[in-house]
């Protein structure tokens, strides 16, 4: 509560310090200090700002680490689009990124292939759980690694299996292999071929 003491402990003049201090009155505008020739003191509103002023300082104390961890990647957001059939795989891969991130916060987007490829290319998402390959047109913007593979398994009626010479208890029991051309003349029930044309056309 004195200006000449504050001037000395901040290394400048009195005048630009009132100057500063009435530029804050003025933006705010509010006055917070009461002046005498002899003394300063808080007015109530001043005295009511503090506890506000001293955590938005503390705050900007922590500013630093903050920028230092965002630009390591070790905090902010992080948004991660994922095919459904990926949801099952997710949740490891959410807890090992949890563990070694704990700063960074997921926004998770369940859309297909199709979606994710032009969010990427557009900035909107960080980055994908897709199905590939990729449309050819993006291929050379994006960059991709696998995950996990999968076999590809097709679902059929006992009728069906019969008409193959296949028994349904067999199928139950154990996986059975089959020749692609023994399903040919089957109909298919699948997505349509924009969702993921690299697995609809596989």
């Amino acid at each position: 509560m004195h200006f000449g003491r504050v001037s000395v402990r901040l290394a400048m003049t009195q005048p630009p310090l009132s100057q500063a201090i009435q530029a804050l009155e003025d933006m705010l505008g509010v006055v917070l200090f009461v002046r005498t020739k002899r003394s300063v003191k808080l007015t109530p509103v001043g005295k009511d700002l503090l506890p506000e002023v001293r955590r938005l300082l503390a705050g900007a104390d922590g500013l630093r680490p903050l920028a230092q961890s965002l630009a390591r990647g070790e905090a902010g957001v992080l948004s991660l689009a994922f095919v459904s059939t990926a949801d099952y795989g997710l949740l490891p891969l959410l807890h090992d990124f949890g563990a070694r991130y704990p700063g960074v916060r997921l926004q998770l987007v369940e859309t297909t292939s199709d979606v994710q490829v032009e969010e990427l290319v557009a900035g909107r998402i960080d980055a994908g759980l897709v199905i590939p390959p990729l449309p050819p047109r993006h291929a050379v913007a994006l960059s991709y690694l696998p995950i996990t593979r999968e076999l590809l398994v097709i679902a059929m009626s006992d009728n069906a299996a019969a008409e193959l010479g296949q028994g349904a208890e067999e199928w139950s029991e154990t996986p059975v292999s089959l020749h692609l051309h023994q399903l040919a003349d089957a109909p298919l029930v699948v997505f349509p071929r924009r969702l993921a044309p690299g697995f609809y056309d596989i």
